[in-house]
This record gives C-alpha cells, structure tokens and sequence, in this order.
C-alpha cells in the first residue's frame, strides 16, 4: 500500500515556515544593524535620557516613601530643587568661573610657546616639532576676510543650536520616562511571553540599578575631582585653580581619556611658572585619580558590574570611532548593561551557571506604578 503525502507536505510546509522565519529574522537583524548606524547618535540621546528618568524615578520615588506624597508631587519637588540648585550654582560660581576660563583661552597659546621653547632646546623636541609643525596658524595684524568671520560665526551658532535641540530631545525623553515609568516597563514586558515575564521584570529591575548606581558613582567621582584638583593647585598657587577643577571634573565623565586630557591645560599653565610646577602638577593629578579609582569609586560602584580595564578600552575606542564624543563617555555604561545581559540572560538562564542573584532591590509592588505614590 502507497504511504500517504500528507507527512511528506507537512515536513515541506514547516520547512517553508522555518525559512520564512529564517530569512525575516535577518531582514531585522540587518535593518537593526543600518539603524544603529545610520542612527546611533540618535540611540545614544535616547539612552542619555533613560539615565536621567532613571536618576528623577529613584531620587523621586525614595522622598516619596520617605516623605509618604504623592509621587507626582515628589517628583515636583525633585525637579524645582535640581532646576533651583543648577540656577544657584552657576550664578554663584559664574563670576569667578567665567574670568578664569577668558584668561586660560588667552593663557594656553603663551603657555604652548614656553613649551615650544623648551623643546627647541632639545634635538628629540626640535624635531617632533619639525614633524608636526607649529599646529596654530598666526593671524597677520587682524587682517582676518570678513567672510571667514561670518562662516565661523554661523558654525559656532550652529553647534550652539544643536547642542541646544539635543539637550531638549534628553530632557523630554527622562521627564516622560520619570513621570510615568509604568508605562514602559509594562510595555517591555508584554514583548516578552508570559512565562518568561517575571525573569524579564528582574533584568529590568537589574539594570535600573546598574545605572543607577554608575550615575551615583559618576556624580561622586566629579564633584571629588572637582574640590580635589581646585583645592590642591589653590595650595600650590597655580594660577586659574578653579577653572581647572570644573574642566577636570567635566572631563572625568570620560574614563581613561577624560584625565589625561585634563592634564594638558593645567601642565600648561603650571609650566609658565617652570619646570618644578608642571613636575608637581603632574604627581598630584596621578595621586588624585589613583584616590578615586582605588577608594572612590570601589565604594560607589560596589553595586554595580565590575567592568575589566581590557573591555572599558575596547568599547571606548569602538563607541569613539562609532558614535564620537557622546559614545565615548556613555560607552562605560552600554559596556555594563551589555555585561549584566550576557549574565543573567546567557550564563545563569542558557548555560545554568548559579551565578549569585541578588536582584531584590526594588520593594513589592514597587515595579506596579509607582507614580500613583503612597498617597
């Protein structure tokens, strides 16, 4: 008797189904791949703004079990207090700021000359110097052409502008996260099957706290290089101190790369008091950062993933050459989030490591909607 076609065309028929799948599969594989980037600095604002709805939710969320409001109101006064704490401070510190960075923009070309002269002196330095050139071209007597005035002019209010529209875009995007989280975090997890909701609901509630506590450790490791830097070339007598602590604490956003760049302008201005000053300013920015990176930061980001030298520096030479600047310094962060993925979905839920789970840092229910507050 002639076996039937049936299993034959439904081997076929799931073949073809699997094919299907395969194939639309890489189409979003690939179109996810061109939109990352064509579209990664947009990405990265996105992601710039869940850190702050991250930071308004946690900071929110704690004064309003604290404090047993609303969490509409907390949120209220959490926002007026870091808009009124943001206003006092840059006009406290704008008067003395401000003059102090006008005389560094002046000081750094006479400070680049005494180095120049130094290196003539040297056949090593004369010759690194032939190589390179000078590096800044000389404006003959003001004789500047109007029209490069005016294309300069219209480059700095255009950087100006979109400085300005990128500071909007993170700024809408953390307030309608923080204003109403549940509402994401709901909508992430009905992407994901029912069965697997609770594991998602602990991933998400993992890299909260990730990011919550490397923005924690972040703003502690600024303002401490800030006061540290400022406070140590205010006893030295090097000139400009304060000037040269923001931009060092500015800077320290970006590991690695952030210090040594806020060396070179302090090195310059303290070579314009000789050799021994630069000598000095150098051995005190290396005890500054061997400070944070060995008590600061341990004790700030012990809550969080611990990322290798060798994986910071990789992803930060990627995001540079990827995303620029701004994926220079949230490259950290993306390099933690993808560690904790690679954890918890990979080792501990595929592969069965029993890795340590300690991921009960949310209380019950908070993960509900915690905007409607404690009324």
């Amino acid at each position: 008797m002639q076996a039937p076609l049936w299993p034959a065309r439904t081997e076929l028929w799931v073949f073809w189904l699997k094919l299907r799948l395969t194939i639309g599969v890489l189409v979003v594989l690939i179109a996810a791949g061109l939109m990352l980037w064509f579209q990664m600095e947009v990405l990265l604002l996105g992601f710039t703004g869940v850190l702050l709805a991250i930071f308004l939710f946690t900071v929110s969320d704690w004064v309003a079990r604290w404090t047993h409001v609303w969490y509409w109101l907390a949120l209220l006064v959490v926002c007026l207090v870091l808009l009124a704490a943001t206003t006092g401070g840059v006009w406290l510190l704008a008067d003395q700021i401000a003059p102090q960075i006008r005389t560094l923009r002046t000081q750094l070309p006479e400070a680049w000359q005494t180095v120049k002269s130094y290196m003539v002196q040297n056949p090593a330095g004369a010759w690194l110097l032939d190589q390179a050139g000078t590096g800044v071209e000389t404006l003959q007597d003001g004789t500047v052409q109007q029209r490069e005035v005016i294309s300069k002019g219209l480059g700095y209010l255009s950087s100006f502008g979109l400085v300005l529209a990128h500071a909007l875009v993170v700024l809408f995007v953390g307030l309608f996260g923080a204003i109403t989280p549940s509402l994401y975090v709901r909508g992430m997890l009905r992407l994901v099957p029912m069965r697997r909701r609770q594991r998602a609901r602990e991933v998400l509630q993992a890299l909260r706290r990730l990011l919550w506590w490397w923005i924690v450790g972040q703003l502690i490791a600024m303002v401490f290089i800030g006061v540290a830097t400022s406070v140590a070339l205010w006893v030295m007598g090097i000139p400009l101190a304060l000037a040269l602590g923001v931009i060092a604490a500015v800077l320290n956003f970006i590991p690695n790369f952030g210090p040594i760049l806020a060396t070179i302008p302090a090195g310059l201005v303290a070579l314009m008091q000789g050799p021994a000053a630069l000598v000095w300013v150098i051995i005190i920015y290396i005890i500054i950062q061997a400070v944070q990176n060995h008590v600061v930061m341990p004790v700030t980001m012990q809550a969080a993933v611990e990322l290798p030298a060798s994986i910071l520096m990789l992803a930060q030479v990627f995001m540079w050459y990827w995303a620029g600047l701004l994926g220079l310094a949230l490259s950290p962060a993306l390099a933690a989030v993808v560690i904790k993925l690679v954890q918890m979905l990979y080792l501990e839920d595929y592969l069965g490591d029993p890795m340590r789970r300690d991921w009960s840092f949310w209380p019950e229910g908070a993960e509900e909607s915690p905007e409607k507050g404690a009324g």
